[in-house]
């Protein structure tokens, strides 16, 4: 794709942002710097304070602004963009988090496996931590539905040739994703009721339902600084994660073998009350809050915590199959 006279498919980039101007625009400039040709970029803030898109339009004229007057959660705020995306006639949306830096050749290589691969509906950047190493955040995971475990595959190995391949998955999280608009008229966009948190994994599951393919490119690499908006343990994060969680074990799992699959159930849930601290009683509380708002039906916002800080340090490294939290919603 680097002869200037060849055909480039129209990608159009989506960022939500909300609160946070310097960390989107670290994120707007390594988009520029990838010098696709003709990239859009739609800059959807989720209701700041003050109002992000002025001051980001007065830096960078090119993209193409959405303020939302209140926060919409990153469902809400996602699908405007991607909304508007597809109104501007985009081949493929890369979706992206706005605590993340894009490498070079990102854009380049999944717009080449998706070109190549029709069925795909939805591919995914290989994810790395922050730092000088290219220490692997995300690239590849076996989920259950019945459970929910995760298990995820390469997490923290060295990025080396034998990553560089692309890989057929169930699910990757809604960080730096590429979709097929034909896809998301298929199966529809996120679910607004989920607000944030296992909205990627939700549609991940209508993809494949739909027939439509996920694959992650460990050729494309982008940087993710995980958990900067929202914390990984917070109580906003933990009351989301849990009602969440349950919502979609019973909507894709089978009622039978979530009972064969009690036992691991019972430990996510015990790995998800341990990594938060057995001490942090407003996790705790918002723990419960979220079990019984899924038993009661509330959705959306639902009784959600306005705390976002983490307040204990963790005990263990993660084993919940989390979705991420770094979400401006």
């Amino acid at each position: 794709m680097s002869n200037s006279t060849e055909f480039h498919p129209k990608v159009v980039a989506v960022v939500l942002t909300w609160n946070d101007i310097d960390m989107t625009a670290r994120c707007i400039d390594s988009l520029l710097a990838t010098g696709y040709p003709g990239l859009g970029i739609v800059v959807v803030d989720n209701g700041s304070n003050p109002p992000g898109c002025p001051i980001l339009k007065q830096r960078f004229p090119s993209i193409e602004p959405v303020q939302l007057p209140e926060n919409l959660g990153f469902t809400g705020g996602c699908n405007r963009g991607l909304t508007r995306a597809m109104e501007l006639g985009a081949d493929h949306i890369f979706l992206l988090n706005n605590d993340t830096i894009v490498e070079q050749k990102a854009i380049e290589r999944l717009v080449e496996a998706m070109e190549a691969m029709p069925e795909v509906g939805l591919a995914s950047a290989v994810l790395l931590r922050p730092g000088a190493e290219k220490r692997i955040g995300f690239l590849h995971c076996k989920i259950s539905r019945d459970s929910l475990h995760q298990e995820r595959l390469h997490e923290n190995e060295l990025l080396s040739d034998i990553h560089q391949k692309i890989y057929e998955v169930d699910f990757v999280p809604a960080c730096a994703v590429m979709f097929r608009p034909q896809a998301l008229n298929a199966v529809g966009l996120f679910d607004e009721t989920l607000f944030t948190n296992w909205e990627d994994y939700d549609l991940c599951c209508r993809l494949v339902d739909g027939g439509w393919r996920i694959i992650t490119v460990g050729t494309a690499e982008v940087v993710h600084a995980h958990g900067q908006t929202t914390g990984r343990n917070s109580p906003f994060i933990t009351y989301l994660f849990t009602r969440n969680r349950l919502i979609c074990l019973f909507r894709y799992g089978k009622f039978g073998a979530m009972l064969r699959q009690s036992p691991q159930i019972l430990r996510e849930f015990h790995w998800q009350v341990r990594d938060y601290g057995w001490t942090n009683w407003p996790a705790h509380r918002a723990f419960v809050r979220g079990v019984i708002d899924f038993l009661l039906g509330v959705r959306g916002k639902g009784h959600l915590p306005a705390d976002r800080r983490d307040r204990v340090k963790q005990d263990a490294p993660s084993k919940t199959a989390e979705s991420p939290a770094s979400r401006p919603g």
